[in-house]
């Protein structure tokens, strides 16, 4: 998969964000791959109570890495 490149713009407004600004981004962006992950998993995984389907996605997000 490649991106698209940024335009000059966001570039110029990431460099002049904070580093808490950053943050929020960041963990809106982690928030966003979890809930989608869990909505698969429901998708894939019917049977499985809310419960389980919580575990799996916070035990695979675990064992992720950068």
């Amino acid at each position: 998969m490649q991106l698209e490149p940024l335009h000059p713009i966001q570039i110029q407004r990431f460099r002049e964000m904070t580093f808490a600004e950053k943050w929020a981004v960041a963990q809106g962006l982690w928030l966003m791959a979890r809930d989608a992950r869990l909505a698969a998993s429901r998708r894939a995984n019917p049977d499985l109570t809310e419960e389980e389907h919580q575990k799996l996605v916070a035990r695979e997000f675990a064992r992720t890495r950068t």
